[in-house]
């Protein structure tokens, strides 16, 4: 398992509102759960600290 930061951002390239980690065995893991969560209607996701992953 890898450790992921989704970054809520207030709109796209805009501030980040609230963050949150979650654990998943890969990258495309990472970002389906952020995108099937409500939290997230757009978000970033990062893996040590590079972009891998854009919901909006």
């Amino acid at each position: 398992m890898k450790l992921y930061r989704v970054n809520k951002l207030a709109k796209r390239g805009g501030m980040v509102v609230k963050q949150k980690n979650v654990l998943a065995a890969s990258d495309q893991q990472a970002v389906a759960e952020a995108a099937e969560s409500d939290d997230c209607p757009v978000c970033d996701v990062l893996h040590n600290g590079t972009l891998i992953g854009r919901i909006d």
